[in-house]
């Protein structure tokens, strides 16, 4: 087989780049670290000791040896496997398979696929799950080992169980609206018809199969029917109507008490979209758990923001997002609302002059611009109409003309910025415009509406123009004091920081909202805000503390931006660890939520 080359890769820092960009050459969609239970699957293997896989030596797995007949098509392959990675070093085992040859992204012929898993955690337990796509068919033994040199890799890798689903098996897909089998927005007996007739094969096909997975275990039976004729005689399936549709938007964000950001996850952009998993965790963040989710609530955060970019999953020419994106995007949106907590959806790192689709406020780029953002709500309303007021819309993040000398700060002088300014206001009311436009709930949705690089000083506040709409949110941006917040220490940040020496920067940032927002009756929402890990942590529990309570005495709600990155400088901003599922800063979490004690 030729595939020694593609696993002579070392786990050194930057091999762990070189290793990322190599999954593009891959025809496998990636793995995802799930904790879906292996007993699903059609076929499994479990061992009475587990397998430990070791540097340099391949393991053979027979399909045969679970039990699946030879003619018998492979859909994916399951691998319940824990993983010890105590060395601290990047870290990602190998599942290759051999197929029919083909030519890989780096132009050679290859009898081989494969993936991986990156792991952060010390020792992490994990089902790795392997698509195998129509065109690359698994026709021999799967062959499991570990990448890199040894030392600078995997320490080691058991093997617990193995299974396959075959046939028509396989993930279903993410439910969009729970019992509509055949996609028409309603559930009534028609589904339950549909349904009927596809497990009885009187039809080969459902419109909608993954509204029909009622016991979430990826295979469509009798169990499923049964559940879908429960939940329409007792209304379980009716849709859920708005809660709250007669608050005004400034007392539905005195619900908000404290928010925090996903961050460099579903934001994140990878050399090359391959998977929704790959370009998860691109940027170096694990892949997103409900048990994250779970923690976050857990520490008293009643919010998660999900930055979310969409530019480089679509189709260049159609502008639809990619399915699975979509379904992955739904699920971790899923896991915030099943917790009962508010998620903020928006777009995110798009703003930009890529090839892929993109916006860009100034009027040479509008037809573009308008046409992308408009492509991209018209979708994400669709998928998420039925969805009550915990799911808020941000229109844009931080819209701004990138690499303009004024790309941060406006010049209320300058012609490019008030084209830009324009630009940006035209472009939140053609995003609010799509959003009412698409009907169920979304008609009296709350929305988020930035500034121009949701910035917060005065010349860009003063050319704010919000449409008229009764149910939208002004957002914010504010690391502030930002020698403080975020400067970089060789520009003059500083870990010094208190009420008397930085305290009236805060206070004069809420009085500008206030000027600007409040008076005229639009709610704040400052949805991005913290201070970078300096070694100074008692400090910045002082200074969350003021500035969640300051921001609360204005009515208004923060969400920390959370980027689990731990280290010490400008940009490390982590909280929660989502690779331990710890608290990194205790005392800052402590002063975040004394902040925020009256709100919510």
């Amino acid at each position: 087989m030729k595939h020694n080359r593609l696993f002579r890769f070392g786990g050194t820092a930057a091999a762990a780049l070189l290793l990322l960009s190599q999954l593009a050459a891959f025809p496998v969609n990636a793995s995802e670290q799930t904790t879906k239970d292996i007993n699903t699957c059609d076929y499994t293997q479990v061992f009475d000791k587990p397998v430990e896989i070791v540097q340099g030596k391949p393991y053979d797995v027979a399909p045969g040896n679970a039990g699946v007949p030879a003619a018998e098509p492979i859909k994916q392959v399951w691998l319940d496997v824990t993983m010890d990675a105590s060395s601290g070093l990047p870290a990602m085992p190998a599942i290759g398979y051999t197929t029919d040859a083909y030519i890989n992204a780096d132009g050679e012929e290859t009898t081989w696929a494969g993936d991986g898993l990156w792991m952060k955690s010390a020792v992490s337990k994990a089902t790795i799950i392997i698509e195998i796509p129509e065109d690359k068919p698994l026709n021999s033994n799967l062959q499991i080992q570990i990448w890199g040199e040894e030392g600078k890799s995997v320490d080691k890798m058991q093997l617990n169980a193995l299974g396959y689903m075959t046939g028509d098996g396989g993930t279903i897909g993410m439910m969009t609206r729970k019992g509509d089998v055949n996609g028409d927005k309603t559930v009534d007996k028609n589904d339950v018809t549909a349904l009927a007739d596809y497990l009885t094969s009187k039809s080969t096909s459902l419109e909608a199969a993954a509204n029909a997975d009622l016991d979430h275990n990826n295979r469509l039976n009798a169990a499923d029917l049964t559940l879908l004729k429960r939940g329409i005689l007792d209304g379980s399936f009716a849709p859920k109507p708005n809660q709250n549709n007669d608050e005004t938007a400034t007392e539905f964000v005195s619900h908000i008490k404290l928010g925090w950001n996903l961050g460099n996850t579903l934001d994140a952009l990878p050399t090359a979209y391959t998977s929704p998993t790959a370009a998860e965790s691109c940027w170096g963040c694990p892949v997103t758990t409900k048990q994250m989710i779970d923690k976050v609530k857990e520490a008293g955060f009643n919010c998660v923001r999900v930055p979310v970019s969409w530019g480089q999953k679509m189709d260049n020419s159609t502008y639809k997002i990619d399915d699975a994106w979509m379904n992955r995007v739904q699920e971790i949106v899923n896991y915030v609302i099943d917790n009962d907590m508010y998620c903020i959806l928006n777009i995110h790192h798009d703003n930009d002059q890529a090839n892929h689709p993109y916006f860009y406020p100034d009027s040479a780029h509008w037809a573009q611009s308008e046409k992308f953002v408009t492509s991209v709500w018209s979708q994400v309303s669709e998928r998420f109409e039925a969805y009550d007021n915990h799911l808020i819309f941000e229109t844009l993040n931080e819209p701004r003309l990138i690499g303009h000398n004024n790309e941060w700060w406006i010049d209320s002088s300058s012609n490019d910025c008030k084209d830009a300014m324009n630009c940006v206001n035209k472009l939140n009311a053609a995003a609010l415009d799509t959003i009412r436009k698409s009907g169920g709930n979304n008609a009296k949705r709350f929305v988020l509406m930035p500034s121009y690089a949701a910035n917060c000083d005065e010349a860009t506040l003063a050319g704010v123009q919000m449409p008229n709409d009764d149910r939208i949110i002004a957002e914010a941006h504010a690391y502030t004091p930002y020698k403080f917040a975020l400067e970089k220490e060789e520009k003059g940040g500083t870990p010094n920081w208190s009420e008397a020496n930085g305290g009236a920067d805060i206070v004069n940032l809420m009085k500008r909202l206030q000027k600007y927002y409040l008076n005229k009756g639009i709610p704040v929402i400052i949805d991005e805000f913290g201070a970078s890990n300096r070694n100074n942590e008692d400090t910045r529990a002082a200074w969350a503390k003021f500035y969640v309570s300051t921001a609360d005495s204005y009515g208004i709600p923060c969400v920390l931006w959370d980027n689990n990155q731990f280290g010490q400088g400008s940009e490390n901003l982590g909280l929660i660890n989502r690779n331990d599922l710890s608290i990194g800063f205790p005392k800052l979490l402590a002063g975040l939520m004394e902040g925020a004690k009256n709100r919510g």
